[in-house]
């Protein structure tokens, strides 16, 4: 009986972690119709987010306290890689047939993992980062001071000449002085900021002037200079963050495992109740499974939000005429699901000791089944689904006897159950919410 109980242990704490992952799926699904592939990815770049983050600030230290931190660091990494990817690869696509984000699906999937092998020992790649994030800063505080329409299907990108001329005339300052001196120095930053908030509004100010005739809104001078001052001031905190941080650090190979960090409290010794064992990294496993149902189910029914996602799941046509902002709706739908994605990649972390580029791929199939499992679309079969899907894998471990029993054929087991979902239920254990649309 005490063998039962571990594996039950066992199979919660895994379906936990395939559940988190699995809400991700489910959330997208039911905004967008479209499994993203490189979901799994997401997860991944989540722990590497959380290692960066105790790399970074708290190298060698193991307090409890620290952990929050770092589960911060995850969701900033996961969200962003989210958030990027729906706006360049699944938005211009949103009215393609669905195979062509299915197959970017898997084509950002391998990007992501090949990038992570090749370039997370080299921070060099972080100063493009910074700039784009300069460029994104500048953008935003100048569309907010400028206070227009700037998504004028016919007119938009004469509309944004402007400001998209001032913040890249900010950046390119930035780019020309480090070339000139790479030394942080007082001078150094003056000039970035003087220099590029000067030449960044004089760049704007000429490609209104140029696209006048055709655009439709006329961006002034204050929002000009306040989007190149804001990209200017932008480029030089990612220059301080490069020179004094990120460079300072000798980063592990991303193509071998690397060490996770141990941290107080959750990690440790493992308890043992009445013969079981159970892992301080299980429980909090388990535990952020629970907080972070109840909180997603809270923002769900209870916010303005949440009942903005539930309306376009239903029909996005229809919520756009009754003034939703559908764009929104579905970012906020793949950062959601980024950011139970970060939580998992700690946990996996925490768990396993080690994470590496790889893990997400395998992880991301057997959430995807645990999504179709319990139904999916439907964020609460999601949730049954990863945790039923745990507990096959470790009793399949456990009790199927002979040749086809052990550990090296939980993975097949899984996706066994897959194949018969799929041919005999394919509506999954919950079932999706389908509405007849007319």
């Amino acid at each position: 009986m005490d063998q039962f109980f571990q594996q039950l242990v066992n199979g919660l704490t895994l379906g936990s972690l395939y559940a988190l992952i699995a809400v991700g799926y489910t959330v997208v699904y039911g905004i967008v119709q479209l499994i993203n592939f490189a979901h799994g990815e997401v997860f991944m770049i989540g722990a590497f987010g959380a290692l960066t983050t105790y790399l970074l600030f708290f190298d060698g230290k193991t307090s409890l306290w620290i952990l929050p931190i770092m589960i911060i660091g995850a969701i900033l990494a996961s969200v962003g890689t989210a958030v990027a990817m729906e706006r360049v690869a699944y938005r211009p696509l949103r009215n393609a047939p669905r195979l062509a984000p299915l197959i970017t699906a898997i084509g950002i999937s391998v990007f992501l993992q090949e990038f992570v092998r090749l370039f997370y020992e080299r921070p060099g790649w972080t100063l493009f980062a910074f700039a784009f994030a300069a460029l994104g800063v500048g953008y935003y505080v100048g569309a907010r001071v400028a206070k227009a329409e700037l998504n004028h299907p016919v007119s938009k990108w004469y509309d944004r000449a402007a400001l998209i001329g001032a913040v890249v005339g900010a950046v390119a300052v930035w780019v020309v002085v480090r070339q000139v001196d790479s030394d942080l120095t007082a001078v150094m930053v003056a000039l970035v900021i003087v220099g590029g908030a000067v030449v960044g509004t004089a760049i704007g100010w000429l490609a209104g002037l140029v696209v006048r005739r055709r655009a439709r809104t006329e961006i002034k001078i204050q929002a000009i200079a306040a989007a190149a001052a804001a990209a200017a001031v932008a480029a030089v905190v990612g220059w301080v963050l490069f020179e004094k941080l990120i460079s300072s650090i000798t980063w592990p190979s991303a193509k071998q495992r690397i060490p996770f960090p141990q941290i107080d409290v959750v990690t440790g010794t493992a308890f043992d109740v009445g013969g079981v064992t159970i892992q301080r990294s299980a429980i909090f496993t388990m535990a952020a499974l629970a907080i972070c149902a109840a909180l997603l189910w809270f923002f769900i029914n209870r916010t303005r939000l949440g009942r903005g996602m539930q309306a376009v799941s239903q029909d996005p046509d229809t919520a756009r005429l009754m003034g939703i902002n559908v764009d929104r709706i579905i970012v906020v739908a793949f950062a959601l699901g980024a950011v139970l994605a970060a939580i998992a990649g700690v946990s996996q972390g925490l768990q396993n000791n080690n994470i590496d580029f790889r893990m997400g791929f395998l992880a991301g199939l057997k959430a995807f089944t645990a999504a179709v499992l319990g139904g999916i679309g439907n964020v609460y079969g999601a949730v049954v689904g990863g945790l039923v899907l745990g507990v096959i894998e470790a009793m399949a471990t456990q009790y199927i006897p002979g040749q086809f029993g052990g550990s090296t054929w939980k993975d097949v087991w899984a996706f066994v159950i897959l194949i018969l979902v799929l041919v005999f239920r394919p509506q999954g254990l919950l079932g999706a919410r389908v509405v007849d649309r007319a």
